[in-house]
């Protein structure tokens, strides 16, 4: 039988176990940024840029099955009870790259394109490891996705445990409602175990494209314009897809709100334009003066993507947690 008190003592209890391994972990994650970083800006250092990268890379997978443990966890402690027969309505299935867990996410995909990139890896690698190392220690200085893990979701369902225990049918009726609703129509819809993941192996394939266009403008090299627009060409599938799955989605969870004025929308839908602009213009890049177009376009686009990033916790919208 579903008892409040017994729930939240596990929670508390999960939440408590993953601090203590959450806590020497972000600073193993955050000194193996800073080697990272070391090793990719100083040149002397950079014949040992792949053991550190993939050093980083492994420390971040271990962190990784730590958060996978944690969710596991969560689904088998965090149960709703259906408030009309008593049984149980079904448990939270919470994606792992949400809320506090972005960022660690997004650094793990780009660290896992570095070490696996072939082609320039020995110019474009530092620039990459560069990018891991700022996102990791973003992850932990910034979002502790160990040490205050969820802190929407947590705060939701606990909420929900405090109507439930108090025993007032309104209350618990209100809490069961809200509950359920956003088990079923946010974190367990498939949407939220493919849209966000799709979105951040562009944003990795983006970054590289990106890291192989400030090679170009600066060592004027075709071939470093080939190798951006392979992984623009890459990430750019996934982007449209991910956006695709994601409008008729927004039109169900969101029908009474005005959505489609939100500002992580609407710079999303124009990093899209800048990203389709780019790979169209690339089709004319053998005409005169056509590089500096097809470069700049490349630039605005990648700026596209951090403002639609940044949006995020700054403009308020249904999108948004600002």
């Amino acid at each position: 039988m579903f008892s409040p008190q017994a729930t939240a003592t596990a929670l508390g209890d999960t939440v408590r176990a993953l601090d203590t391994i959450g806590r020497p972990l972000e600073a193993v994650v955050l000194l193996a940024a800073v080697v990272l970083a070391a090793v990719a800006v100083v040149p002397t250092l950079r014949s040992r840029l792949h053991v550190a990268l993939a050093a980083t890379t492994a420390v971040l997978i271990a962190g990784e099955a730590v958060l996978v443990w944690f969710h596991i966890r969560l689904w088998q402690i965090c149960q709703v009870p259906d408030f009309t027969t008593g049984g149980i309505a079904g448990a939270f299935a919470v994606p792992l790259w949400i809320e506090s867990e972005k960022l660690y996410v997004w650094a793990l995909i780009l660290a896992l394109i570095a070490l696996g990139m072939r082609r320039h890896r020995t110019e474009i690698r530092p620039l990459l490891a560069l990018g891991v190392a700022a996102l990791a220690a973003g992850a932990v200085l910034w979002s502790h996705p160990f040490t205050e893990p969820l802190p929407d979701f947590l705060a939701q369902y606990e909420s929900y445990l405090s109507a439930w225990g108090s025993g007032v049918a309104a209350a618990m009726f209100g809490a069961y409602q809200a509950a359920e609703g956003s088990r079923l129509y946010f974190y367990n819809t498939w949407y939220m175990w493919v849209h966000p993941p799709l979105l951040f192996v562009s944003y990795g394939a983006f970054v590289t494209s990106f890291a192989a266009t400030v090679l170009m403008i600066v060592r004027r090299r075709s071939s470093f314009e080939q190798t951006a627009y392979r992984w623009a060409r890459l990430g750019y599938l996934p982007l449209t897809f991910g956006m695709l799955i994601g409008f008729p989605w927004a039109i169900l969870a969101w029908g009474g709100e005005s959505w489609w004025w939100s500002g992580k929308v609407n710079m999303s839908i124009m990093m899209w334009l800048l990203y389709t602009a780019y790979l169209h213009a690339r089709l004319y890049l053998r005409r005169r003066g056509m590089w500096r177009v097809v470069a700049a376009l490349a630039v605005l686009s990648f700026l596209a993507l951090v403002l639609t990033y940044v949006t995020t916790y700054l403009v308020p919208g249904a999108h948004s947690v600002a």
